[in-house]
């Protein structure tokens, strides 16, 4: 079950508390809620200071987290909650900000910044309801988030990121340069840095054919016992040593692969 740190900082304290309140209510709610079996919410930083946002953060992994932010947290320097939700962003990429304010004209200055708020709520609009919608948004907006990446497997040529779906890759081998590996899929080849045992503990779909071939199941055309070849899509062919054949008719047997 995937957990959601939760985060509220609001510079009254008696808001703060009232903040809170709603908060901890819409949690329970969305606990209540009928599709609530793969998720869960914590409340992990309840502040009226934004340095101790930032130093939890630094301090502290979250990944997919949940930010209520007062947008006027009135520090003394002039940073307020939108340089606060661009400090997150940093730390968290995928980081859900629900901004709670008095004042509106706020609102135009969160999307020059680009920050990506889910919602922008006024005190004036604050309300259980209110809160229960913003972070049901915020929530879906996570699960959509890790589909995408659970589909998803990313590694970098140079300073280029790419994100391939994993139903073309087709295996994954190691090269004759340390550390570096060659991934093949269905319209492309490529090699990047990287470590076979650190992907193949990563990386549910992929099965371990050697120990220098991590293959697709999805993508295998057919295995040959005898010759102990593994043939791919599009043509590609990968050999396994003898050691490794049982394990072989465990994953033809497991995914239903033609045989010789």
């Amino acid at each position: 079950m995937e957990t959601y740190g939760i985060v509220v900082c609001e510079n009254d304290q008696v808001q703060l508390k009232n903040l809170h309140g709603f908060v901890n209510r819409a949690v329970w709610s969305l606990e209540d809620s009928p599709d609530s079996k793969d998720k869960t919410c914590e409340v992990v930083l309840v502040t009226t200071s934004y340095q101790e946002v930032v130093n939890y953060l630094n301090n502290t992994y979250i990944d997919s987290g949940v930010y209520f932010l007062d947008i006027d947290l009135g520090k003394a320097d002039g940073q307020n909650g939108i340089d606060l939700a661009e400090f997150i962003k940093s730390k968290d990429l995928n980081a859900q900000i629900i901004f709670i304010t008095a004042y509106e004209n706020f609102a135009a200055m969160t999307y020059r910044r680009r920050i990506g708020a889910v919602d922008f709520i006024t005190k004036t609009e604050l309300d259980q309801k209110r809160l229960n919608e913003a972070l049901f948004l915020a929530i879906k907006r996570i699960r959509e988030l890790h589909t995408v990446r659970e589909q998803t497997f990313s590694y970098k040529m140079g300073r280029r990121l790419i994100n391939q779906n994993i139903r073309d890759i087709l295996y994954i081998v190691t090269t004759e340069h340390s550390h570096k590996l060659k991934i093949v899929t269905l319209d492309s080849e490529g090699e990047f840095l990287g470590n076979i045992k650190k992907i193949d503990d990563e990386n549910e779909f992929l099965e371990k054919i050697s120990q220098s071939c991590l293959a697709n199941p999805d993508n295998i055309v057919e295995i040959d016992l005898k010759l102990r070849t593994v043939k791919f899509k599009d043509g590609y062919i990968e050999v396994f040593p003898r050691r490794n054949s049982r394990k072989i008719e465990k994953l033809i047997n497991k995914y239903n692969v033609k045989k010789w």
